[in-house]
């Protein structure tokens, strides 16, 4: 229980309300829940969307629905992604720093432009939708950090060294597990696209930075729910 409350504390609003913040080893232990706690996240999406469907039209609906995984998340992830693409490089010149800012702009409007388009698009199964794009995108975070925590900075580096295998093939099957069971063969294609977007992903930030950090941990996540839902709407 105390390992789930950390992932709680770490990926949800609670984490901006409480003075006990769990430790970067205490999240990379519990890194096992991360899915879990997308799951819960997903559950009151879906709920909201049942209620709310009958009341509001397609396009604000998809509005309150992304201002509801906002609030739920606290903008934590959302954070991060500004900060990974607004990051300044040490070895340029503060003079060539000032469209840093705007790239971290761009990069939340697209992220939001994007969740907007894909639950437009998605008519029966935006239920399905909503509960399975918060569990894939916070299972893709520990295919990001698995083995790469020799080039973690220090908080990220505290938290890749606690996640163990097991962690990420007890995540892995779960989550796989309760995609297949419902989208069949895409679940496991979408799954994988993912895998490969962590992949490439963090080896871009690493060939630009030099280094892991914690704020692309948040940034993955909103990645990857965003091309879930695109994919979802897609095929």
């Amino acid at each position: 229980m105390e390992r789930f409350i950390s992932a709680a504390k770490y990926l949800t609003i609670w984490g901006r309300f409480t003075a006990a913040q769990p430790s970067f080893g205490a999240i990379g232990a519990a890194s096992v829940y991360f899915p879990v706690i997308g799951f819960t996240l997903g559950l009151v999406l879906a709920f909201s969307n049942y209620a709310l469907a009958p009341y509001l039209p397609t396009e604000i609906l998809s509005i309150t629905l992304i201002m509801v995984v906002i609030i739920l998340t606290g903008g934590l992830h959302l954070e991060a992604l500004y900060l990974t693409f607004a990051a300044r490089d040490p070895k340029i010149s503060s003079l060539d720093h000032r469209g840093n800012g705007a790239i971290g702009t761009i990069a939340l409007v697209m992220v939001l432009l994007f969740k907007a388009a894909a639950l437009d698009s998605i008519d029966q199964k935006v239920t399905l939708s909503l509960l399975l794009a918060p569990v894939l995108a916070r299972w893709t975070l520990l295919v990001f950090i698995f083995g790469y925590q020799a080039r973690c900075e220090e908080m990220a580096k505290a938290i890749a060294q606690q996640m163990k295998l097991w962690h990420l093939l007890l995540a892995t099957a779960g989550t796989l597990g309760l995609t297949s069971y419902w989208l069949g063969r895409r679940g496991l294609w979408i799954a994988l696209v993912l895998s490969l977007l962590s992949l490439l992903t963090r080896n871009l930030f690493y060939r630009l930075r030099g280094m892991i950090t914690s704020e692309q941990f948040g940034a993955i996540i909103e990645l990857a729910e965003t091309l879930s839902l695109t994919l979802l709407a897609s095929i």
